[in-house]
């Protein structure tokens, strides 16, 4: 019996289950967050038949192009070792992406957005799942900072992040909470400048339309 094929079926579930609800989904490279194809954009599909071709060769991590998938995804970052937040955010409790989110949050008068479908990456960073805003899409951010603030990044047009059940040396994406994908918050949207907002993404569904259902993957 092939050794890989426990994980490799794993893996392959994952992806089904992500096309199932629509999310476009690609192969990255077994135990890395590399794509594994080029022109991953163009490529990311719900079509289970290639799914099931992709993931039958090899125990392909999970990515996802969220903006064609009706999805922007922020990427609260982990701080490194011994690195510390720049002079603007560094104010008591202020130590990764998670806490400059919150720090944001109190100060719109918000709630945290806990409720919506979130993964905890193997970094311990979190990525938080929000349905894609109607009429225009934040760019995503290079690096790990946005015009959110310091490692919180954006990704939805010409980004991806890996899916939960993919694997990578420093451990596994798993799932934070199982709830359904909520709306763009109001506040993070009035937050940014015109400059940071891109058109529409192609292929990209109205928010109302993306179907809410938590992956049955962990």
């Amino acid at each position: 019996m092939n050794t890989n094929y426990p994980l490799r079926h794993e893996l392959k579930t994952a992806a089904l289950a992500a096309a199932a609800r629509g999310w476009r989904v690609f192969p990255l490279k077994p135990g890395t967050i590399t794509p594994a194809v080029q022109n991953w954009q163009q490529k990311a599909t719900t079509d289970t038949e290639k799914i099931n071709t992709a993931w039958d060769h090899g125990p392909y991590n999970v990515g996802l192009a969220p903006c064609p998938s009706g999805l922007l995804v922020l990427d609260l970052v982990p701080a490194s070792p011994g690195e510390h937040p720049p002079l603007c955010h560094r104010s008591p409790g202020i130590q990764d992406g998670a806490d400059v989110l919150a720090a944001l949050t109190d100060s719109k008068g918000a709630r945290f957005p806990v409720e919506t479908f979130s993964v905890i990456t193997p970094g311990r960073g979190l990525h938080l799942y929000f349905a894609h805003p109607q009429g225009h899409c934040p760019r995503a951010s290079v690096g790990t900072d946005s015009p959110l603030g310091w490692h919180v990044a954006i990704r939805s047009a010409g980004s991806f992040v890996p899916l939960p059940a993919s694997i990578t040396s420093q451990g596994t994406y798993e799932i934070a909470h199982p709830g359904p994908v909520g709306a763009w918050p109001d506040y993070l949207a009035r937050h940014l400048p015109a400059s940071a907002l891109s058109p529409t993404c192609p292929g990209a569904r109205a928010a109302h339309q993306v179907q809410q259902e938590a992956l049955p993957i962990g």
